[in-house]
């Protein structure tokens, strides 16, 4: 026996695993999908759809079936492998596939928009992690594709009142431009019809101490209701909307206070206006619609300038590609075309449009945006050239090892987006706190209301919409967000990047400093600066040939200072070379055994005078020949930075696993505290550790790699920029500039501002609060003058944001 299903009417085998009582009688339902869009329906109070359809309801697989078929068609192309590459970055972690992409959402009004949506995706199945910066509105998204899609991801956005699209120059531009365009259209209008209702206003004010005829009075109040409409309807719209959606979701915010303001004010006055009694507040309505429209234009263009940073970075991105074919010929691809293994030609001047190796001898790449690195970077057959860099001199060969989401250029985006997105833990109390504000002050509009029956009935309803007006958390709402989102662009800008939550308020609470030696004080490229001759049977030049042939075929540091500044097609034959752990290297040159590596591997007959510097010796099976002292050369900026940050409080801490004489000796220069050498990963973890144990927050420096248990084990940790760490994205920060340390500097003055400002922007917000709604309560603020302190308060919250960006004032 089988039945059919109420909802969709495909059969049913056997008992309805589901039913929904519809007039008092269960009606089976073939699946929970189907079941909840009856309910729905159900609820809505839409039964007619049943009894007049003129075919059967398709079977909903998610909450899809609440979107248009068209929509969902349309979204569902983002799972197709070859359109979702463009955006999607995939890695594996242990046993889970994970997508990571940056969205961009539309329809964004306040925070409390974006803990909703939050709040609801984050429950979807398979969403490891989904993060808005309100600021931007754009998200970072985090998710298993085995457990869910892309499209219903962005199918249950849609389905909150929200607009969802990932990310990309273009889409974000247009949408930008529609915002644009459309908040200024609605501020305009409630300019120009809030400035007539003023003027209306004026003279009803000065009507009621000077006399007014009942006839003029009568016109005027007429007249203000007529230049409200636009401003009540069409501007004040984008409120209702925001409003209705809220409440659909079971959500109290700033927007319900809002459109309950407008639309009690609107429908008192009118009423007055009808039957000519009590007194009318369009010109307040007017106003706080006119002034909240003012605040959001000015907080746009603050989002906006916002993106500039990131989408500054992404128009250096190419968008054509020139691919080689078989027959020596090439064409042009557009960037999303390109596949890997794909052999592509890059002119002079041009970006490399993703990741590869290079296929010639060798090539000039400028860097500088993914590194830091201000001066052009040689690259040899087989290196790593990276998209987004700048191809310098002459057409390069590459062959594609990355593409779309998965190139060091968008993951460096991503990073941003994650830093961008996540809340710390103070932004999160503030949500939290708004949200419960809405929730108190609409019960003590209630409250007002009731009491003021008591009072005086007839300034009752007056007393309560100051309350309303007044009450209104924006300022509270925007304190948070805007700061965050305005320290990590200045952050940016000055070359580093936050990957983590939290990294402002962790950052702008440091007390120690500890930092690494190689690499990070200093270059990280060994110099040879000293040579010592030992023989008289061998010129200099000809023991650097021969200790260049010998480790030639090493990638050690080492090496690669004897490489520097020589020719390597002028070699000697070096055989049976053997690399001889923690010695050094050794081979046959002409029948001759060679040795180059450590002093202590030599029988040496006598003690040499080695002052600082690591010490590289050269020798026979027959004597010693010749001794080359190596060094690693501070930064440029390593002495100035260093005072600043001691002159500024900090402890400063040197671990590092050279030779503790080394160290000793780079310090003197320096003047740090506390420097250590010869340490092991292991004593680095413990000293950190102990700092901590004693009170002390801690930001570690470090190669990311090596340090990698003691930059986990660090409050801050922050990453020297390299290629590599770009991929991996280990640290909490990244300091782009490489080759100084003056962005840390820079960074830390940043965070302590933009604590510092939000902690204002918290302390002002709630003491306006405070301090105006009693006096609204006790009847002592107007209307329109609540209106008035309301929008001037959220825009002095926006204005203190903007301090940050105002240079180095502490």
């Amino acid at each position: 026996m089988s039945t059919q299903c109420f909802h969709c009417t495909q059969p049913i085998h056997g008992d309805a695993p589901f039913y929904v009582t519809i007039k008092d009688q269960p009606q089976p339902m073939c699946c929970s999908g189907c079941k909840a869009v009856c309910e729905m329906i159900r609820d809505s109070g839409l039964l007619h759809y049943y009894e007049f359809r003129t075919e059967a309801a398709l079977r909903p697989d998610s909450i899809g079936d609440l979107v248009p078929k068209e929509l969902r068609d349309e979204l569902s192309f983002y799972d197709h492998p070859e359109i979702a590459k463009q955006f999607v970055s995939s890695q594996t972690e242990g046993d889970e596939n994970l997508s990571r992409l940056s969205l961009i959402i539309d329809n964004i009004v306040c925070a409390a928009c974006v803990w909703l949506i939050e709040h609801q995706i984050k429950q979807l199945p398979g969403v490891r992690k989904f993060d808005i910066n309100y600021s931007t509105h754009r998200a970072y998204l985090e998710f298993n594709p085995d457990q869910v899609q892309l499209s219903k991801v962005l199918l249950a956005i849609y389905n909150l009142g929200y607009e969802a699209t990932p990310y990309d120059e273009q889409t974000q531009q247009k949408k930008l431009k529609a915002e644009r365009q459309t908040l200024l259209l609605e501020f305009g209008v409630a300019a120009i019809f809030s400035m007539q209702v003023m003027m209306f206003s004026f003279g009803l004010y000065f009507g009621h101490y000077d006399g007014i005829s009942d006839g003029s009075r009568l016109i005027l109040r007429w007249a203000s209701f007529i230049m409200a409409i636009p401003c009540v309807t069409y501007s004040s719209w984008t409120f209702y909307k925001s409003a209705y959606y809220d409440l659909k979701n079971k959500r109290l915010t700033m927007n319900v206070n809002i459109s309950l303001a407008i639309i009690l004010g609107t429908l008192a006055s009118i009423w007055n206006t009808i039957f000519n009694v009590g007194e009318i507040y369009f010109e307040s309505v007017t106003m706080f619609g006119f002034l909240l429209l003012g605040a959001r234009l000015i907080e746009m263009n603050a989002r906006h300038k916002a993106l500039m940073m990131t989408d500054h970075v992404l128009k250096l991105k190419p968008h054509i590609a020139e691919r080689m074919l078989s027959n020596g010929q090439s064409e042009l691809i557009a960037v999303n075309q390109i596949n890997i293994g794909d052999v592509l030609r890059v002119k002079p001047g041009e970006s490399i449009p993703t990741d590869g190796i290079l296929l010639q001898e060798t090539a000039w790449v400028d860097e500088s945006l993914l590194t830091g690195e201000s001066l052009p970077v040689e690259k040899q057959r087989h290196d790593e050239v990276i998209g987004g860099a700048i191809n310098q001199e002459q057409s390069l060969l590459m062959k594609v090892t990355k593409v779309g989401g998965d190139t060091v250029f968008s993951q460096m985006t991503l990073m941003i987006e994650r830093a961008m997105s996540e809340k710390p833990k103070f932004v999160k109390l503030a949500d939290l706190v708004s949200t419960w504000f809405v929730l108190i002050l609409i019960a003590a509009c209630i409250g007002t209301y009731v009491a003021w029956l008591f009072v005086d009935d007839a300034r009752a309803f007056e007393v309560m919409l100051s309350v309303l007006v007044v009450s209104c958390p924006c300022a509270l709402a925007l304190a948070t967000p805007s700061a965050i989102s305005t320290g990590n662009q200045v952050m940016i800008e000055k070359g580093l990047i936050g990957t983590r939550s939290g990294t402002i308020e962790a950052l702008s609470q440091v007390t120690d400093i500890v930092f690494d030696k190689t690499g990070t004080l200093t270059e990280g490229n060994l110099t040879l600066v000293k040579t010592q001759l030992l023989t008289d049977r061998f010129s200099e030049d000809q023991l650097m040939l021969i200790a260049r042939s010998l480790e030639a075929s090493s990638n050690h540091p080492i090496a690669s200072a004897f490489k520097k500044g020589h020719r390597d097609d002028v070699l000697l034959t070096v055989t049976d070379v053997d690399n001889i752990v923690g010695k050094g290297l050794e081979g046959y040159i002409d029948g001759v055994n060679y040795r180059i590596g450590r002093v202590d591997w030599f029988n040496a007959s006598r003690d040499y005078d080695l002052d600082d510097g690591i010490w590289i010796a050269l020798g026979s099976n027959e004597e010693l020949l010749a001794l080359y002292c190596l060094k690693d050369e501070l930064k440029s900026d390593s002495i100035s930075v260093i005072e600043s940050l001691k002159a500024a409080g900090y402890t400063l801490h040197i671990l590092s696993g050279d030779r503790t004489e080394t160290v000793q000796h780079m310090n003197q220069r320096l003047g740090i505290d506390h420097a250590l050498g010869d340490q092991t990963p292991e004593d680095k973890l413990a000293y950190v550790t102990a700092l901590q144990q004693s009170g002390k927050i801690v930001a570690m420096l470090g190669d990311g790699i090596n340090d990698a248990p003691v930059l986990a084990q660090a409050d801050v940790s922050i990453a020297i920029g390299q290629g590599a760490l770009l991929t991996q994205a280990t640290a909490d920060m990244i300091l782009m500039h490489s080759t100084e340390l003056t962005p840390l500097l820079d960074g830390i003055k940043v965070a302590k501002r933009t604590h510092k400002i939000i902690i204002q922007n918290l302390a002002w917000a709630l003491l306006y609060n405070i301090l105006l709604l009693p006096a609204a309560m006790m009847g002592f603020i107007l209307p329109w003058m609540a209106a008035l302190g309301m929008s001037l308060s959220s825009l002095l919250v926006i204005g203190n944001t903007l301090r940050i960006r105002e240079g180095d004032k502490e």
